[in-house]
């Protein structure tokens, strides 16, 4: 490898950071759309930074939590927004079974050019309205379909 080379690679992943930087707070503002009273934690690490909040379901059953990634990906910025639980369906007795609750999982990404000063048009009322979605999911299901055969229940693992 030339020196050139190696300045341009280290320029460029410079760049990324400074995206990585740049985008952080707005990173936050999503996570405070999602839980406006719960306290967004954030880390950050050479070329990667990383932010959560606690997410709690309407039946008050288990923990979650939404996970935003900003990383430096290939040429570009990624950010991965992840939805992380201790849902189970429930066992007829009540205890957790081994299968996760796939109703409430969430996932998104977004790829962010050098440059990008916000996040894409319309992402964040979809993550904000998917993660959402997602937390309701097992509420929404029983509602719609109330034959006692058909109710799902969860339980924390």
């Amino acid at each position: 490898m030339t020196g050139l080379v190696e300045s341009g690679i280290s320029a460029l992943q410079l760049e990324l950071d400074r995206v990585i930087e740049s985008l952080a707070p707005a990173v936050e503002t999503l996570l405070r759309q999602i839980a406006p009273d719960e306290q967004v934690v954030t880390s950050s690490d050479g070329g990667e930074a990383v932010a959560e909040v606690p997410l709690r379901f309407p039946d008050g059953i288990g923990r979650g939590r939404v996970v935003a990634s900003l990383f430096r990906y290939h040429n570009t910025v990624r950010l991965d927004i992840d939805l992380d639980h201790n849902r189970h369906f429930a066992k007829p007795n009540g205890l957790p079974s081994e299968r996760r609750c796939f109703l409430n999982d969430y996932k998104a990404s977004a790829i962010l050019r050098g440059g990008a000063t916000q996040l894409p048009d319309d992402f964040e009322t979809k993550v904000v309205s998917g993660v959402r979605s997602a937390a309701d999911a097992v509420q929404r299901y029983n509602r719609e379909h109330q034959e006692a055969w058909n109710q799902i229940r969860v339980a924390e693992v």
